[in-house]
């Protein structure tokens, strides 16, 4: 009798709710800076990156917004799917972390309606936001409005290896490697290396191969012939 029931009303809330679960973020190859090409980095920036970057599409609230008492926290949405005229974003339960957006809690009688939230919908052309929700009519306003925008996240495709500039000591110049799987560093794939540049002006880790034009305590300025898996 219990699983009937629960059977029941999941097939109910389905049926109340049209967000659409269709958007997948897409992942892409980076290796940056381009070869052979003079380029400047400051001290304890990537002179050298390469790897996989996953963006997502998404909406931006630059304030906090409340739409029938539900209240939205400023942040970024990400799109999970979309239709001929609206898109659906997800969101994070409180306030959002990491630059995400989320639904604030709020406490009394609207505690509990707040698990009925689906998915936060924007209306393709306009400002509207609407809150679509299993149970019940969509809340919607247009009074603070979003922009479209698309964002890094985190994913399980991504895998990047990055050469950061560390200084220099007289003729000697620092270089840390790192690894980052999703969001990441992996220790074990870790190092700091040093280079005599009174040796070569040439400086080559994991096939990387770079050609130092200057450097000091500040900056280096460098040209990577070879990324780590460029011929």
């Amino acid at each position: 009798m219990n699983l009937r029931y629960a059977l029941i009303t999941m097939l109910f809330l389905s049926a109340c709710s049209t967000t659409k679960v269709n958007y997948t973020p897409v992942t892409q190859q980076i290796s940056e800076p381009p070869l052979n090409t003079s380029t400047e980095t400051p001290i304890g920036g990537a002179m050298l990156k390469q790897g996989a970057l996953t963006e997502t599409k998404g909406i931006a609230l630059a304030q906090k917004n409340n739409i029938n008492n539900y209240t939205f926290s400023k942040g970024f949405y990400p799109q999970i799917g979309e239709d001929a005229e609206y898109t659906y974003h997800s969101y994070q339960m409180g306030l959002g972390l990491s630059g995400f957006g989320g639904l604030m809690i709020t406490g009394g009688l609207l505690g509990p309606m707040q698990n009925d939230v689906v998915s936060l919908r924007a209306t393709k052309g306009s400002n509207q936001l609407c809150v679509d929700r299993s149970m019940g009519a969509k809340a919607c306003d247009t009074e603070i409005g979003y922009t479209r925008t698309t964002k890094p996240i985190v994913s399980e495709a991504n895998f990047q290896q990055t050469l950061i500039y560390s200084g220099r000591v007289g003729d000697r110049i620092k270089v840390g490697y790192r690894e980052f799987s999703g969001n990441n560093a992996r220790p074990a794939f870790s190092n700091e290396v040093d280079y005599d540049l009174s040796q070569s002006m040439e400086i080559a880790y994991k096939g990387a191969l770079i050609m130092v034009e200057e450097a000091d305590n500040k900056k280096i300025r460098y040209t990577v012939i070879k990324n780590f898996n460029t011929d």
